[in-house]
């Protein structure tokens, strides 16, 4: 015997709860990710001012710090859109199966 109506939709809400929940973990951790990159920056900066370093060295290390944060915004990125496609994916897959049982 094959599913019933109610299955497929609890199945289906159960899913989009889910994926709805790391969407939601994954703008977390991009948020927490950029507030901690910020305050890393001007922690950086404002050691980098009582150093004796030349002006390249501190332009380099800002370059890669931004360059990281760049890097984790676009895996961050990344994993918000897989995980878009797979609410769509859940959403067509919830909609055939009830065509099917009709």
């Amino acid at each position: 015997m094959g599913l019933s109506e109610e299955d497929i939709i609890s199945a289906y809400q159960n899913t989009r709860r889910q994926l709805e929940d790391a969407e939601d973990q994954i703008r977390y951790l991009q948020r927490k990710g950029e507030q901690e990159t910020e305050s890393a920056i001007q922690e950086m900066n404002s050691r980098l001012k009582h150093q004796a370093l030349d002006g390249q060295a501190v332009s380099f290390i800002q370059q890669e710090m931004y360059r990281a944060h760049e890097t984790f915004d676009e895996i961050a990125n990344q994993k918000k859109r897989k995980c878009l496609q797979k609410l769509e994916e859940n959403e067509l897959n919830y909609r055939q199966k009830l065509r099917d049982i009709r």
